[in-house]
């Protein structure tokens, strides 16, 4: 491992903003040691300063409530004016922190709205700041987070626009561009911390620059968790910590420059921290330096003393053997020089026995010590820092595992080291004489233990089954572990993340309901020096959805009855999921009575039956009903009702040529402007108002054309003729009446008795 060239951003650290804060509330707590100090909210983003102010008696209250006198500090992200007011309304002492470009943010976007703006915040619902910018606007404004948001909203002709101060400015000008051409009238103030956008872009820069980047901050921050999508965007593997404790020395394996940035709410001291460790690192990796060097050059020592003990103890043994095998033969010759020559060839084969014996000798000596070397040589060859080996499970005690990886002595696994998630009982995780894979963490301690970890052997693993199911496009199960900014993180063996968009087809709305459940999974983007997994359960539910709607389409016919469930309501009806695919419930489709709203009848999520009134499996449309499937209310009207009743019903429509009226539910009746009055009218609104409710008198019941006509008319008395009091006006009017009912009379004679309405009909039917 080389060493590391430490580089820090230029802008990393506190901003203004926050700096500000932190200045004011420390002189508040200075100058007010009898008073209580309270910050509403934490300060900032950063645990580690919200703990330090804790102990110079800054207190944290998360609502007014728990205030009962004393100071009450404002924090940078600021708050709507309503909280101010209650604020002051308890005698509480004001220290109104607020960022200036946050008071900014919260004037320009009440000016859009009392300007009568649509006006948007781009931002996060549940940043503290948002939340403040959106009572500054009397909660009038609406806030969005991306370009899905704003699709589903219905956009006003004038439309305003301000964003968190935190956000990323192209973002938020790729927000703008989006929406410029859909609208007759936009302004917008762009109010992004300049900071943040030179903080932003110097970091981008940096991580183009080395080999790894640490950015420093709360996991709470919004701006902080930023900066590290930007500097993982650029391919660089970037870590966000908070403290310097969380850096894995692992992770600096073959990197040779280091960069280092900062959130606006990260302190100077927890930045210098992890430089010190950097620095500290180095002279590590030094130390570690020398001293392989001493190791290999005591090694080539070794090798070269053995070589020659091998030599010289081999050149030694040979002598003898010959030494004294010249000594026993010349003895021989001597002492027996009168043998036959079957004594001679004895004492020959003799000698050759003891020539081979001192041979199987050295041999073996030979060998031993050749093998004493090798087995030290090649054990520590063998089994090094960070390898990956099998072991044995020899010994369970209440503070871990002892484990036989063939070494000389038996390494040992720490119950921290155990698993991934606390132990208390190892006994809960393995068992005796069981093989799991471990890896080497250090081959000596202090103590001269081998140091194992199981966990990190399952984490390597768990990574190999990852890039295996990518590769293989396998669907995978992982539990959801918590909420998080923009997602979901899941237990994989690693961490894993889902984008928000990819947890379900279609938005979710509250991504808490997921955390405990099981999901199914494709792992959709590995990043391995990065620790980054991107999975999705949208992939698996949108091919299971696929296979579903093919083979729903396939079995569904006209007039079949089918459940499904309500998946959205829109003004002309309903889209009801049948299995894989949608179908149209219209407005028209769902009750015999007239209804302005389809939530009159269904909400969300509902399940329900409906008619299938026809598919078009070519195009993959589906029409539904739901009245199809009611009681058909005309039949029972025609059954229950007669013409020339007197009912009761609510003027509910005015049209030109009259007004409706229902008569009962889901029956409606015409009331003819010709029917409304004996005298005459112009329009029908003269004689009644929509919601007033009427007496009528049915004139005609048409339950094959679903019609009703009705009359108020008939129900008024008629209106007197004037009679004249002369005598010629008498006499006239005598011999006019007598003209007229001789008319009549052969009018009667012509019809057969039949009456003009008899003839003519309704005369509502020629108005329709």
């Amino acid at each position: 491992m080389s060493i590391l060239e430490v580089i820090t951003s230029e802008e990393a650290g506190f901003c203004f903003g926050v700096e500000r804060a932190i200045d004011m509330v420390l002189e508040a707590a200075g100058q007010n040691e009898n008073t209580p100090v309270y910050t509403l909210g934490p300060l900032i983003h950063n645990p580690q300063v919200v703990e330090n102010l804790e102990k110079k008696n800054v207190k944290v209250a998360s609502s007014l409530s728990e205030i009962e006198s004393g100071i009450i500090i404002i924090r940078s992200h600021g708050v709507a004016p309503e909280v101010l007011d209650k604020a002051k309304a308890k005698g509480l002492k004001i220290i109104d922190a607020t960022c200036p470009f946050v008071k900014n943010a919260q004037k320009y976007a009440r000016k859009l709205v009392d300007e009568g703006y649509q006006t948007f915040i781009y931002g996060d619902k549940d940043h503290p700041e948002v939340k403040g910018i959106y009572g500054s606007t009397e909660k009038k404004s609406i806030i969005i987070k991306d370009k899905e948001d704003l699709d589903r909203k219905d956009l006003s002709k004038k439309v305003g626009f301000v964003a968190q101060t935190t956000k990323s400015p192209e973002s938020f000008r790729d927000i703008i561009s989006y929406i410029i051409t859909e609208v007759k009238e936009l302004k917008v103030y762009n109010t992004i911390c300049n900071t943040t956008d030179v903080r932003q872009s110097s970091a981008k820069k940096l991580a183009e620059e080395v080999d790894i980047m640490f950015v420093i901050g709360g996991r709470n921050s919004a701006n902080t968790t930023r900066l590290a999508e930007i500097c993982t965007a650029t391919g660089t593997p970037t870590y966000h910590i908070e403290t310097a404790n969380e850096i894995n020395r692992t992770w600096l394996n073959g990197k040779n420059k280091v960069g280092i940035t900062a959130g606006a709410s990260t302190p100077d001291w927890l930045i210098r921290e992890v430089i010190q460790l950097m620095n500290e690192e180095n002279k590590e990796m030094k130390i570690e330096k020398t001293e392989n060097e001493n190791v290999e050059e005591q090694a080539e020592e070794v090798v070269e003393e053995v070589k020659e003990v091998s030599e010289e103890t081999t050149e030694e043994t040979t002598e003898e053997v010959i030494e004294e095998t010249t000594e026993e033969t010349v003895e021989d010759t001597t002492d027996d020089k009168e043998a036959d020559d079957s004594e001679e060839l004895e004492t020959a084969e003799e000698n050759e026995e003891t020539a081979e014996t001192a041979e199987e000798a050295e041999e073996t000596e030979e060998a031993e010590e050749a093998a004493e070397f090798k087995y030290s040589d090649n054990d520590i060859a063998d089994l090094s820092k960070g390898q990956k080996v099998e072991g044995t499970v020899v010994e369970i005690n209440d503070n871990g595992v002892y484990v036989d990886v063939n070494y000389k002595t038996d390494g040992f696994i720490p119950l921290r080291h155990l698993s991934h998630s606390p132990v208390e009982d190892p006994r809960e995780v393995v068992e005796m004489d069981q093989k799991i894979e471990v890896v080497i963490l250090t081959l000596e301690d202090d103590e001269g233990n081998m140091i194992l970890s199981k966990k990190q052997a399952d984490y390597e693993q768990a990574w190999e089954k990852i890039v295996e199911a990518h590769e293989n496009d396998e669907i995978i199960e992982a539990e959801v572990t918590k909420e998080v900014k923009g997602g979901l993180v899941v237990n994989v063996g690693v961490r894993g993340f889902i984008p928000a968009s990819h947890v379900a087809i279609g938005y979710v709305d509250d991504l808490s309901d997921y955390v405990g459940e099981t999901l199914r999974l494709k792992v959709i983007e590995v990043e391995r020096d990065n620790n980054n997994v991107v999975l999705s359960a949208k992939k698996v539910l949108e091919k299971e959805r696929a296979a579903q709607k093919e083979e729903t389409l396939e079995a569904l016919e006209e007039g079949q009855t089918v459940s499904g469930k309500v998946t959205k309501l829109v003004d002309f009806g309903a889209f009801i999921d049948l299995g894989g695919i949608e179908g149209l419930l219209h407005i028209s489709e769902m009750s015999w009575g007239r209804i302005e709203s389809p939530s009159e009848v269904l909400s969300e999520g509902e399940e329900v039956e409906v008619k299938v009134l026809g598919v078009n499996k070519e195009d993959e449309r589906i029409s539904l009903g739901l009245k199809q499937l009611l009681p058909d209310p005309w039949e029972e009207f025609a059954e229950k009702h007669y013409e020339g009743e007197v009912v009761e019903g609510k003027i509910t429509k005015i049209v030109d040529f009259g007004a409706f009226m229902e008569v009962e539910k889901g029956i409606e009746g015409l009331i003819h402007i010709s029917q409304l009055s004996h005298r005459h009218v112009k329009t029908a609104d003269e004689v009644v108002s929509v919601g007033d409710v009427k007496e009528a008198k049915i004139i005609n019941i048409d339950a094959e054309q679903e019609r009703v006509g009705l009359s108020l008319k008939e129900l008024e008395e008629k209106p007197e003729t004037k009679k004249s009091t002369s005598p010629s006006s008498s006499s006239s009017s005598s011999s006019q009446s007598s003209k007229g009912k001789s008319e009549k009379d052969d009018e009667s004679a012509s019809t057969g008795g039949a009456t003009i309405r008899e003839i003519v009909g309704d005369i509502f039917e020629q108005g329709e």
